[in-house]
């Protein structure tokens, strides 16, 4: 009898052991975010829920209205790109344009890549007194082009609580990042 108890004891540590292995392996699978209307793919973690066209922080929540929902990925597409267009004169308008508006600051832009692609990213900060009760909030932009089309990816998030917990895995998915149409 003793020895039966000890198989069952072996038995539950392993069947135990198996689980735990099992479901640790299959938080660090990557998640494919694939929106045929933005015409965009790339890879991302559990960190973060799709939901439409967005990426939302697992933890993130809507606790006031109107309903800003941190840290935020979106993605969007349109045809802006013309015959003599230039991606670093696009992106050094957007942060001339900030440098000139109150509440903005400029962080950095610079040369940089999305996948293979060459891009360009625009960080900046803003307080909004309507957005998140005066918390400083950084958009990490990063833009390329094909043909017509400019593509841009936006992280949002806080900007002490939230921007460094993120970042890494936003450039993961920036690292990922290919044109699916």
């Amino acid at each position: 009898m003793r020895h039966h108890y000890t198989v069952t004891i072996i038995l539950i540590v392993l069947y135990t052991n198996t689980i735990i292995s099992a479901s640790s392996q299959s938080n660090t699978d990557p998640q494919i975010f694939e929106d045929p209307l933005s015409g965009v793919t790339f890879q991302y973690s559990d960190d973060w829920i799709k939901q439409g066209s967005f990426l939302y922080g697992a933890g993130s929540e809507c606790t006031s209205l109107p309903c800003v929902r941190l840290p935020e990925v979106s993605v969007t597409t349109s045809p802006t790109a013309f015959e003599d267009f230039l991606l670093a004169n696009y992106t050094k308008q957007q942060s001339l344009y900030h440098e000139e508006s109150a509440g903005y600051e400029p962080i950095t832009l610079n040369e940089t890549k999305m996948g293979e692609r060459d891009a360009f990213q625009y960080v900046y900060s803003t307080t909004s007194p309507f957005l998140t009760e005066n918390e400083e909030i950084v958009y990490h932009e990063i833009y390329t082009t094909e043909g017509i089309n400019l593509y841009k990816v936006t992280f949002t998030a806080l900007r002490d609580e939230q921007y460094d917990e993120y970042l890494k895995s936003f450039k993961n998915m920036i690292d990922t990042f290919e044109l699916i149409s």
